[in-house]
């Protein structure tokens, strides 16, 4: 084949067929009554007639058999009316042979034929047909009488408008169970009415005129300043995007303002892909890419999409080109990571909503969405009512926005279908047939619209129930795919072109399809995709001048599931192909990891799915980035176990750590199991680069389940990076040391990690890698760190130093992050010296800085330090109260990892509400947890608050004395010589 099949063959395709079988009548008693030169002459004559006769009827006469030939109609080129033409052949061929008996100096021969259609499997060269067509007829040739034409009943029905026909019997034929009918065509039939098997476009929408009149009001009060949002609920097929269509054509009439959002399935692991689609129509996706925030901003008001610089920045940065690099080294989440996400969010409902006209929204299909999608809608859902804006989203399932109204779509009525059947039908349908109609699709309009297009195009106006249940049987038409199946037989040779760009996506690009099909010319390519147009299979995407879609989903799936299996799997090899021979336009990375996988190509799936990955995880989209990486794990155990198949586990497992960590939380059991599984494969093998491994031994030690574990990973992680190469390396190991080993008390060991590190910090580096690790600069944390350990050490005034040095670096940095980490270390040290003025000061500038940029734990901190330096310095009840609201959100959070001082802070609280025995109770099980889980840095204060507490109670003051005993001893046993002075200072106070 030329075109479209020279350069990539199919295997092979279901399609509808007729099938012609035709037998010379007594040909051996002919050969020996006849000269056998004269016989054979004759017998090539009838032959090259037969060929021309078919051929002149559009169809392949495929083998000659001697005595014989078969013929067949709708292969290789498809035609809609092969069954008629493949009778009309029939009759003409008996009439060649009458004429061919006439002639002197030939043999007299006399032709029996049998006709038959059906379903069937062809090969991609023609030699290997496969279906009931060609064995019928043969079967039905047999039972011919000479010069007789025999017509299986799926032909008769298709054809019985236009020709006469004779019912002769039922027929037992060999190889089938039930009796055939068997029916002679006579000759065309002079009243054979023909109709347009597609009827004209624009057919009106019935049955939904009370849906539509509810829409079109809600429409004029969102003009009108009262927005609102609506869920058109249904199932496929039950005209949901019909009737969206029918207001959006309304809304353009009147003033330009709608805006589509088209989720699809293959991409709901790409976050925001419904909107980077709009944007990408609207200002191209070089400009969207570009990571440049002005261009944008000016592209966007060039469409009339008038933004700030704020919501261009947003969107600039979510959707700019990321790097590789830097997407393997993210460990843990960035603690304004939900900030980022919900700015983007904001930014894109700016953008959806901007300008002063009021804003028709449209979501298709949310059953197949995104979560930040989901978000966006929800978004959307709650401001609506406050702004001039109808959004309406399209779901197959029931929504979870309770702000959102829902209007369920049911089937159509009897009324209404009998108004759609006769929009089709051109005038009044034939009795009982909307009646059928409707018992078939159960109200469905687009199942109701294709069955009664395939009835039509049969020429079905005097027939039965039966009968139209006969041709769907014979035709293998059983369900809405079906259908569409069907119609999609019906534009020829444009039907392989529908297949290939089915593979692609519901969407695809001409340049793609070109490229998946090298060497077609392009006015054949063109001449395909205006018949699919014509067809109404496909129409021009909104998305690029260059881009088509299918119209309904439904017969995107159609397309795909009429190909083999075989040939579906080919189709995604050669995708995958192009893929690796160059970055193609317009397919994401999670679309690419589909198809490779669909092809077999397990490696370049994982990598692709991990790609995807990445780019979810530094959007903060981590459920899209879990979706990728399950496809990722799916892929990696299918490939064999080659050497580079354990870097890429390692490399799944990092990401999967980072996901994990994100949704579920540092204390999850699944985050721990991954980071466990990565350090067992890393540290079993001796050739390992550890060093490129970090991230693996950052989260490793990070989701440690207590303090104790995380020290001593902390001092695996020194030990196995203190030759490598990179300084960056060695000073996150550094990094993580230090802020362990404060917590478990070890200051010596704190101090040392703080001096080496820092010593290996560099700015530049620093600005790049701080969001990756810990969410906060590195000198920052080292300094802060070492001002705690200073004062508990009772180096005083090093201590001060450091916290100086370390505020001021913070505010250098001008990283969110950094300078809130650096305000809490002073928060922390002031608490601890009990400078109330000042951690009241630095918690509202904490507080501050964490409300702006939806800081949710540093909220809570900041509230509980400040409520306990109101308690303890002026308000006891407000203080208190304030206290009390920050820790239940910071419980909810779940990110207490001081809880040794909070825990005190309370006690102090409690102890000043007139509630000591509260106090001791919360003080009990600080001391227990803090055993349990290695937080020492604090236990000697809270053994000589503990002391306090009993002695203020009336307990017996041996009790206050051990207490006190174990508070000096734990504190000389860490060098925490400050907290030792006060324990001392208590026990000779209390007990000389």
């Amino acid at each position: 084949m030329k075109g479209s099949d020279t350069q990539f063959q199919l295997g092979g395709e279901r399609r509808q067929v007729t099938a012609l079988f035709y037998d010379i009548v007594g040909s051996t008693e002919l050969l020996l009554s006849s000269d056998p030169e004269k016989y054979l002459h004759s017998i090539a004559n009838l032959h090259n007639s037969s060929e021309d006769i078919i051929r002149r009827c559009g169809g392949n006469l495929n083998r000659r058999l001697g005595d014989g030939g078969c013929g067949y109609f709708g292969y290789p080129e498809q035609i809609e009316d092969a069954a008629e033409r493949a009778v009309q052949a029939a009759l003409e061929l008996v009439q060649m042979a009458n004429r061919h008996s006439r002639r002197a100096r030939t043999v007299p021969f006399q032709l029996r034929i049998g006709v038959a259609t059906s379903v069937v499997v062809l090969s991609s060269d023609g030699n290997d047909i496969v279906g009931t067509a060609p064995i019928l007829a043969s079967r039905l040739q047999a039972e011919a009488q000479p010069d007789t034409v025999l017509v299986a009943e799926a032909t008769y029905q298709l054809t019985r408008n236009k020709f006469d026909y004779t019912f002769l019997r039922n027929a037992a034929l060999k190889g089938f169970s039930e009796p055939t009918p068997l029916w002679q065509p006579l000759a065309t039939s002079p009243a054979s009415v023909r109709f347009s098997p597609n009827p004209a476009r624009g057919m009106p929408m019935g049955g939904r005129e009370k849906e539509l009149a509810r829409l079109t009001s809600e429409w004029q009060a969102a003009c009108e300043g009262n927005g609102k949002s609506i869920a058109v609920i249904g199932d496929a097929g039950i005209g949901k995007s019909r009737l969206v269509a029918e207001l959006r054509r309304t809304v353009r009439h009147e003033n330009d303002a709608d805006i589509l959002l088209q989720c699809d399935m293959r991409l709901s692991g790409e976050p925001l892909q419904p909107l980077i689609g709009f944007l990408e129509a609207k200002v191209g996706r070089d400009t969207l890419q570009s990571g440049n925030a002005p261009r944008l901003q000016e592209a966007l008001q060039g469409v009339g999409l008038a933004v700030d610089e704020s919501t261009a920045r947003s969107i600039s940065a979510f959707t700019g080109g990321v790097s590789r690099r830097r997407a393997g080294n993210i460990q843990v989440a960035d603690i304004s990571g939900e900030a980022f996400r919900k700015d983007v969010i904001r930014a894109a409902a700016h953008i959806l909503c901007a300008g002063e006209t009021a804003k028709l929204i449209v979501i298709e299909d949310v059953h197949w969405a995104d979560s930040m999608t989901l978000a966006l809608l929800e978004h959307l859902h709650a401001h609506a009512r406050r702004l001039p804006v109808l959004v309406i989203q399209t779901s197959r399932g029931p929504i979870a926005h309770e702000t959102a109204e829902c209007l369920t779509l049911t089937g159509l009525g009897t009324p209404a279908m009998k108004n759609l059947v006769a929009s089709i039908w051109g005038g009044t349908p034939p009795a009982g047939l909307v009646s059928f109609i409707l018992q078939q699709c159960d109200g469905l309009p687009l199942y109701a619209k294709e069955l009664a297009l395939l009835l039509r195009g049969r020429h079905v106006a005097t027939s039965i129930a039966a009968d139209w249940t006969k041709l769907l049987v014979d035709e293998g038409v059983s369900s809405l795919n079906d259908l569409l199946a069907a119609k999609l037989a019906k534009v020829g040779s444009a039907r392989r072109v529908a297949q290939l760009a089915s593979v692609i996506g519901k969407e695809f690009s001409v340049s793609l399809l070109k490229r998946l099909l090298d060497g077609i010319k392009a006015p054949s390519l063109d001449d395909d995709l205006a018949a699919l147009v014509s067809h109404g299979v496909i129409e021009r995407a909104a998305t690029s001048e260059d881009a088509y879609q299918f119209r309904h989903v439904l017969q995107h799936e159609a397309a795909y599931g009429s190909l083999l299996r075989s040939d579906r799997r080919r189709i995604h090899k050669r995708i995958a192909q192009l893929l690796s021979e160059e970055d193609l336009p317009g397919l994401p990375p999670a679309v690419a990891a589909w198809q490779c996988a669909e092809a077999g190509l397990h490696r370049e799936a994982a990598q692709f799915a991990m790609k995807a990955a990445e780019a979810c995880i530094l959007r903060s989209a981590m459920q899209e980035a879990r979706q990728s990486l399950d496809l990722c794990a799916r892929e990696i155990a299918a490939m064999p176990r080659q050497a580079d198949r354990r870097d890429f586990l390692l490399d799944l497992l990092q990401l999967q750590g980072v996901v994990a960590t994100a949704l579920e939380g540092e204390g999850s059991q699944l985050a721990r199991r991954i980071y466990a599984r990565a350090m067992s494969l890393l540290r079993k093998d001796g050739s390992a680069n550890r060093e490129e491994r970090l991230p693996l031994y950052w989260g490793w030690w990070f989701t440690a389940p207590n303090v104790s574990l995380q020290q001593s990973r902390a001092r695996v992680l020194v030990d196995d990076m203190q030759n490598a190469n990179d300084p960056e390396t060695r000073l996150q190991a550094y990094h993580c040391g230090w802020a362990t080993s404060f917590h478990a008390g070890h200051h010596g060991f704190c101090l040392d990690c703080v001096s080496k590190g820092l010593e290996l910090y560099d700015a530049e580096r620093a600005s790049r890698n701080r969001a990756f690790y810990g969410g906060h600069d590195a000198k920052v944390c080292g300094l802060g760190e070492s001002a705690l350990s200073y004062l508990l050490t009772d180096a005083q005034a090093p201590s001060e130093t450091a916290i100086r040095q370390c505020l001021e670096w913070a505010d250098r940095t001008e990283h969110v992050g950094s300078m809130v980490h650096g305000l809490y270390y002073g928060i922390v040290l002031r608490r601890c010296q009990q400078r109330y003025e000042d951690v009241h000061r630095l918690g509202e500038r904490m507080l501050s800085l964490a409300e702006d940029n939806g800081l949710v734990a540093s909220q809570a901190r900041a509230n509980m330090y400040c409520g306990w330096a109101e308690a303890m310095a002026s308000s006891p009840e407000r203080g208190a109260k304030r206290f009390e609201e920050g820790l239940r959100l910071q419980q909810q959070t779940g990110t207490d990892d001081n809880l040794s001082i909070h825990s005190d802070m309370h006690s102090e609280i409690l102890e000043r509400m007139g509630r000591p025995a509260d106090a001791v109770a919360l003080v009990e099980n600080a001391i227990a947890l803090g055993r349990k889980s290695g937080q020492w840095f604090w236990l000697a204060e809270l053994y000589r608050r503990r002391a306090h507490l009993a002695l203020t109670l009336g307990d017996a003051p041996a009790r206050a004395k051990r207490d006190l005993r174990y508070a000096v001893q734990s504190a000389e046993a860490q060098g925490a010589e400050w907290l030792a002075k006060r324990a001392r200072r208590d026990l000779r106070h209390r007990f000389g």
